[in-house]
């Protein structure tokens, strides 16, 4: 164990939901009666409230069905109901000169990709830690982003579901080879969709988000809360069959929300609180729409560029407390609602993909990349997590996010046992791009040699560990 919080005790059986029952049946009439009236094929949606994924989706392409995979056997523990996350102890700092390099990559960063307002945490191999803040949080007031500043993290949320479901799954309450059928019998060709295929994106089910009538009605009405019973049915119609390819979508993370439900008998956002946030200290992360950030959140914008050429943001918000604003964030349900600071998902992403949150055998099936997605999909993607290599020489897990003018990306390293976490407030890039500055600056490139045989060293090399 990495982390002094770790959950290591038998967790005790979860309340009863009994409403779960009937929201997934108010659920299932909305889907099968919607599905009915949707023009098949839409197309992208507009720049206004779509772009909740991990990764632009490449042409989708022939995969077989993954494997069966056996479940994991430890059992860890969970915080009661009422509980609130405490924050563990300050993490010891990171030396100046590092510190210096990593805030003069974030400044870069922020000014290669005209980001209003940007954070990071970078957590090294023995735990010392930084976190660098950048801009403004809110542009037009030049609100500054701190530490505390929640950012939106889109489809980061993934990551929390996925671990959900890994965790149901070493509880016996379900397995990631059921048929989607086994806990919402009336979905569309439910029978033939597995778990398995949701984490994955192997189901062939359509992007709600891509669907541009949502996208309308999610700008007209930006105060109003969108329930999954209303999502779903903006789900077009299937991209390819069951197992048969690759789609980034976020209706299978929306599904895997209600089989939690069903499976965990509580609330989604419930319990990824009491099973992930308050035993690891994730005192700044929350579900928007059911938690309470401790300070505002930073706004989300949408860049244009204005008078002279130059770039200019246009806030989202729709004056509440959630971002990008209400609307967007509530239809992203279990697919991307949660909002946090880099510092609990430097936390997250160290705790996760290190083997403090999962059991091994559950942590080893998260990590498992189908080469066959690999290659016809042009990522590597697992459950709910996708591998890339930054800098073109570090293997690093993780997931990114986009919605609406907001960026994050959690990012693990596992061989040299760091991980980054990056939010900003902008639209077009990804949350990677900021990721790399960081990188760099923390493991540069040797410089040229000064003269035949002999090299320069980096002054910021010898600050890491």
């Amino acid at each position: 164990m990495t982390q002094a919080w770790s959950m290591q005790a038998r967790r005790p059986r979860r309340r009863r939901f009994v409403a779960g029952v009937a929201l997934a049946t108010l659920l299932i009439v909305g889907v099968v009666a919607g599905a009915v009236s949707l023009a098949p094929g839409a197309g992208p949606a507009s720049a206004g409230a779509a772009g909740l994924g991990a990764t632009p989706t490449p042409a989708t392409a022939a995969v077989p069905a993954s494997p069966a995979g056996s479940a994991g056997d430890g059992i860890p523990s969970i915080a009661p109901s009422n509980a609130v996350a405490v924050a563990p102890p300050p993490a010891p700092p990171v030396d100046p000169a590092t510190a210096a390099a990593l805030q003069k990559a974030l400044e870069a960063a922020r000014k290669a990709m005209v980001i209003p307002g940007i954070e990071a945490t970078v957590i090294l191999a023995d735990g010392r830690t930084w976190t660098g803040v950048a801009g403004d949080a809110v542009a037009a007031t030049h609100a500054k982003v701190t530490p505390q500043t929640p950012f939106p993290i889109a489809s980061v949320t993934k990551t929390f579901t996925a671990a959900l479901i890994l965790r149901l799954a070493e509880e016996g309450r379900l397995t990631i080879d059921d048929p989607l059928a086994r806990w919402l019998p009336d979905y569309p060709n439910a029978v033939h969709i597995t778990l398995r295929m949701l984490l994955t994106h192997t189901s062939g089910l359509a992007d709600f988000f891509q669907n541009p009538k949502l996208d309308t009605a999610l700008n007209r009405a930006k105060g109003r809360v969108w329930t999954p019973a209303e999502v779903l049915p903006f789900v077009a119609k299937p991209a390819f069959a069951p197992g048969k390819g690759w789609g980034y979508s976020n209706t299978n993370y929306v599904l895997l929300g209600l089989v939690a439900e069903r499976a965990g008998g509580a609330p989604w956002a419930d319990q990824v609180r009491e099973d992930f946030f308050v035993p690891l200290g994730l005192a700044s992360t929350y579900v928007q729409g059911v938690g309470t950030p401790n300070v505002p959140p930073a706004h989300s914008n949408q860049m244009f560029i204005g008078y002279g050429g130059k770039i200019l943001p246009r806030d989202l918000s729709d004056g509440s407390s959630i971002a990008p604003f209400t609307a967007v964030a509530t239809a992203a349900y279990s697919a991307g609602s949660i909002a946090s600071t880099t510092e609990d998902l430097a936390r997250w992403a160290r705790a996760l993909y290190s083997g403090d949150v999962l059991a091994p055998a559950s942590l080893a099936e998260m990590l498992t990349f189908d080469p066959d997605i690999t290659r016809y999909a042009a990522l590597a993607y697992g459950l709910g997590v996708s591998r890339v290599k930054i800098d073109g020489r570090f293997v690093a897990v993780g997931h990114t996010g986009a919605l609406a003018g907001t960026r994050a990306s959690i990012r693990w390293l596992p061989a040299q046992r760091v991980s980054v976490a990056v939010a900003f407030n902008r639209d077009l890039f990804t949350g990677d791009d900021a990721t790399r500055f960081l990188i760099a600056a923390l493991y540069p490139r040797a410089k040229p040699a000064a003269s035949p045989g002999v090299s320069t060293p980096s002054p910021a090399a010898s600050a890491l560990p």
